[in-house]
């Protein structure tokens, strides 16, 4: 009989711990704004990816920040106040207009190395509220250890669940970190191919609804308003064929967000602030000579764009050329606002205000990134706006730290 969605019992969850104030302001060297930082935490902090959503009631962050009770902080970016999850392991999805979440832990509720992850087959639900405070987790379902691949996302109403399977040796062709050409090379023709399935947890049903043969599904996330739209995108030279898709839970309405010429580079796809418009970067390197003797968009001579889609696939916008390459482009919860992350020989987060009638983007430093840049991976900066769009927050590290910590600049603009 197929295993059902249940509720049940949870253990007893301690109280969180709470750090009031932030740790210390100081005067960026670069740009003259005040800078406070939030977090001291010794195994540092970060926002997570870009793509997950952040957003908790009051004004608080979700966060990442490893102690002793567990791996999930909330701050709260008007105060300074640093809030410790307990028993926390990571959140599968939040759900931004209830601090309604879905956690993956184990049966017992421990967390595990993220070696073991693949393990956890276990659904949590919680709840944060108002105050900060949090529910204690409650047992939803138990997954079947049959379900191919790694459990990565959740819908929105909680009904669908979502994996990947790769079938790929990622130490022989391990993710680039110079700009070394043969090492990208043998990374992007490495041998791989992959497949998402969707598991319904209330009748357990379960369905292949992507598969790739040369490339992995990857960044999948599902839509923020929509329950059954899932977006991801393929694992490739995003220059040299049609990096982001849209698909049903159920496998129906495949679709290509922004339809790509050969030789247009789309990358690093996000929910916009209307969630019936994706965002992306955007760099038009069709003829461009140094194409594939030059696969790093941060090196690329061409100038980078921020562009919005519609789920038709349809361009809808696109900026000027901004003024360096950013390693992610984001937007505010109202959309008033874009950040920018720099790359090398551009080490700072950006801010702009934005306007779909306005192509222009006055992309203006904020503050300064410590943290040292990687070819292809760039800075862990991560930034993200508080909901209130007033406060940028980010990810760097400072005076030798070997941990990103949090770091909030007021968008005064």
């Amino acid at each position: 009989m197929a295993p059902t969605a249940t509720l049940t019992d949870s253990p007893t969850i301690p109280g969180t711990s709470v750090t009031l104030g932030p740790v210390r302001t100081f005067t960026d060297e670069n740009t003259g704004r005040a800078i406070r930082q939030l977090t001291d935490l010794p195994n540092g902090a970060h926002l997570s990816y870009f793509r997950y959503f952040k957003q908790l009631p009051g004004n608080r962050i979700l966060a990442r920040g490893k102690h002793e009770q567990g791996n999930m902080i909330i701050l709260h970016p008007e105060s300074g106040e640093v809030q410790l999850i307990p028993h926390a392991l990571g959140t599968l999805k939040l759900r931004e207009s209830d601090g309604f979440m879905w956690i993956v832990r184990s049966a017992a509720g421990e967390t595990k190395k993220r070696a073991d992850r693949r393990h956890d087959r276990s659904i949590w639900t919680a709840r944060i509220e108002m105050d900060g405070s949090i529910a204690e987790p409650a047992l939803l379902a138990e997954v079947p250890d049959d379900l191919p691949g790694d459990i990565t996302d959740i819908t929105i109403d909680g009904r669908y669940l979502l994996t990947i399977d790769t079938v790929q040796d990622i130490t022989k062709h391990p993710i680039p970190t110079t700009r070394d050409i043969a090492s990208i090379r043998g990374f992007y023709d490495r041998p791989r191919s992959g497949a998402i399935w969707a598991y319904d947890l209330t009748t357990g049903e379960r369905k292949k609804i992507h598969e790739t043969d040369g490339m992995c599904p990857l960044h999948l996330d599902t839509s923020p308003a929509d329950a059954t739209l899932i977006r991801f995108c393929h694992d490739m030279y995003d220059s040299c064929g049609q990096r982001t898709w849209t698909i049903r839970a159920d496998g129906s309405d495949l679709r290509k967000i922004r339809v790509q010429e050969y030789g247009e580079l789309v990358t690093h796809e996000f929910w916009w602030a209307d969630p019936n418009y994706i965002g992306y970067t955007y760099q038009d390197r069709r003829g461009e000579a140094t194409l594939h003797d030059c696969p790093w968009a941060e090196y690329s001579p061409r100038p980078t764009q921020l562009g919005i889609a519609d789920l038709h696939g349809r361009e809808v916008f696109l900026s000027d050329p901004l003024e360096s390459y950013h390693s992610h482009l984001y937007m505010s919860p109202d959309g008033g606002y874009v950040s920018g992350e720099g790359t090398h020989s551009h080490s700072f987060v950006y801010a702009a205000p934005f306007s779909m009638n306005q192509s222009r983007l006055d992309m203006r430093r904020m503050a300064t990134i410590h943290t040292d840049y990687i070819p292809f991976r760039g800075q862990g900066v991560d930034c993200n706006f508080s909901a209130d769009g007033r406060w940028l927050i980010y990810a760097d590290k400072i005076g030798g730290s070997k941990h990103h910590q949090l770091f909030a600049v007021e968008v005064d603009f």
